[in-house]
């Protein structure tokens, strides 16, 4: 059985929102890194996200090179 990591979806979510989002998810499990975060295509949510986990001083890798719209933090 495959363990399922963490993950935080960012569809639907304005970029207003996304901080907040994030802060509360990434504090919530610091302890079961990695996660995965879903931004979608969108580069300002991107930048927002990268923002945020730099703040953490953790790594954000893509998750595939066939979808470049999901990370993995550690």
């Amino acid at each position: 059985m495959k363990y399922k990591i963490p993950s935080l979806d960012l569809h639907g979510f304005y970029h207003r929102e996304v901080e907040e989002l994030l802060h509360g998810f990434l504090n919530e499990n610091l302890d079961n890194l990695p996660v995965e975060i879903i931004t979608g295509n969108s580069e300002k949510m991107q930048k927002i996200v990268e923002k945020v986990i730099k703040e953490y001083k953790l790594d954000m890798q893509i998750k595939s090179h066939y979808n470049l719209g999901s990370f993995i933090v550690s």
